[in-house]
């Protein structure tokens, strides 16, 4: 009951200054998320997360601010954007988070994120939506070559590659089993694009700070069904850093982050290329 009624203040304090601000919508968000003010960050956090998916990384990278309120406010966006590739940033926050109720907002989000994430992220579509769609994303194989890092990295692909997917204009994602709705998509003539993912760097390093480096490399194989005919090929690289308090403790955690924005580096190429590579 106390950490609610801490998050209640704090997320009050966020309101207000949202409402006592007149910084114009055209202001650098992103210079605003680092204004001396904390007011004017928790603004900032506040409109980011109506601004769609592309605000996630700014908002992220906003979980370690110095005042409580702007993390609270940064976590709540994250929930409104409802992108599940947020989890493992939220997830690290939460290791080093020393105030009660900013960590029950954290973990607010990560449950709705995981709800949200299950009852969106892997429902099969509808025939019609296949026959509406412009062009069918056919989820592949998703491999950890390096045989280093979590057990659970083909997963961490795979979520990662299907939540940039869904936000390609026009196009429906459906995964490689699913052979009766790709028959039907190539029947009626939708282009379907078969989509592989290999990470093939996985490494760490130390920080000037102290605080433990992962970088990660994402390589892609894109193909035309059912030809399978090779039309590209697209590569993409992230790397996060973790806090020195946290150690080694948050190297999962950090694997999964670096991975996720990996494949989503690389799925932007598809996202962009779309035209011309289902042409």
């Amino acid at each position: 009951m106390h950490s609610r009624s801490f998050v209640s203040r704090l997320f009050g304090a966020a309101l207000v200054a949202l409402a006592l601000s007149t910084a114009s919508l055209s202001a650098s968000q992103d210079s605003e998320l680092t204004a001396s003010d904390f007011r004017v960050r928790v603004q900032a956090a506040l409109r980011l997360g109506r601004s769609g998916p592309s605000a996630r990384t700014a908002l992220e990278q906003c979980l370690r601010d110095t005042h409580p309120a702007v993390r609270v406010a940064c976590a709540v966006s994250l929930g409104n954007i409802g992108d599940v590739a947020a989890i493992p940033a939220l997830e690290q926050a939460m290791k080093s988070e020393s105030v009660a109720g900013v960590k029950a907002a954290m973990k607010e989000t990560v449950d709705k994120l995981r709800t949200s994430g299950a009852s969106k992220g892997f429902v099969t579509p509808s025939a019609k939506e296949i026959d509406r769609a412009k062009y069918v994303v056919e989820l592949g194989a998703m491999r950890n070559n390096t045989g280093i890092g979590s057990a659970d990295l083909d997963a961490v692909m795979k979520q990662a590659a299907r939540a940039k997917a869904t936000t390609i204009q026009g196009a429906v994602v459906v995964d490689v089993t699913n052979n009766a709705l790709i028959k039907r998509a190539s029947a009626k003539r939708i282009p379907v694009l078969l989509i592989d993912a290999s990470l093939t760097r996985l490494t760490q390093s130390t920080a000037k700070d102290g605080g433990v480096t992962v970088s990660a490399q994402v390589d892609l194989s894109i193909r035309k069904v059912p030809q399978h005919v090779l039309c590209a090929t697209a590569s993409g690289t992230a790397s996060a850093t973790g806090d020195p308090r946290t150690g080694q403790e948050a190297l999962p955690e950090l694997q999964h982050q670096a991975v996720g924005h990996a494949v989503e580096s690389a799925m932007s190429t598809v996202g962009s290329s779309i035209v011309a590579l289902a042409n």
